[in-house]
């Protein structure tokens, strides 16, 4: 069975990402947080075992300045259609035609992100499930299904970057399979003062590493 992630990602001008972000602090440096933040991300999770990991970069333009920044190492699809939804559809059909049968989409501003929650995702997919994970917005940072469980559906006529999507998804999903694997909630880099916590939180994480492998005196 194979297995493939869609890592979705944005060309970071300033001002056209991570906008709200940029509400506490200028927008190039909103843009240029993210262009670190994404790349970093993308090695880590092109560690998960057993998983094909495509850049799903928009805009469409852009590819040859996206492989310049991620690399060329990574396997690339654009993101086509006319609205989020429609471009997340498109890429789940891209890779099933390709022959993929497990496939996850996730965003590129998640840090609690990790191999481990992208294999848990990819494992609980069979030909009757889908699997999603809740965001600490009331969105969701990943979505699953198996090749014989697609449901397009759950893209179409949906209002992005509103508190109540991520539960119109689930709901959306209920109505055509039983079986919806819910991943743990995690935070989306979305405000200034969450990227302010996260710092923080990144901070204290490595003083305590670099403390555990220091040797004792």
């Amino acid at each position: 069975m194979s297995d493939c992630i869609l890592y979705f990602v944005k060309y970071p001008h300033p001002g056209e990402v991570k906008t709200r972000l940029a509400d506490g602090c200028s927008a190039e440096l909103a843009a240029e947080f993210y262009r670190v933040f994404a790349r970093k991300k993308l090695v880590e999770i092109a560690g998960t075992p057993k998983a094909d990991v495509f850049v799903c970069y928009f805009p469409e333009t852009m590819r040859r300045e996206t492989v310049e920044w991620l690399g060329a190492s990574h396997k690339y699809i654009s993101q086509k259609g006319a609205d989020l939804g429609r471009r997340m559809e498109n890429a789940f059909r891209e890779v099933f035609f390709m022959g993929y049968d497990r496939v996850v989409l996730v965003g590129s501003d998640i840090p609690g992100l990790t191999p481990d929650i992208l294999r848990a995702g990819l494992d609980s997919l069979n030909a009757g499930s889908a699997c999603i994970g809740p965001a600490g917005d009331g969105g969701y940072y990943l979505v699953g299904f198996h090749r014989h469980s697609f449901v397009p559906e759950v893209f179409h006529d949906m209002q992005w970057s509103r508190e109540e999507v991520g539960q119109r998804t689930v709901n959306r999903l209920l109505l055509w399979m039983s079986n919806v694997h819910v991943l743990n909630r995690w935070m989306i880099l979305t405000r200034y003062v969450i990227l302010r916590k996260w710092l923080r939180w990144e901070r204290m994480a490595h003083s305590r590493e670099k403390s555990l492998n220091s040797p004792n005196d």
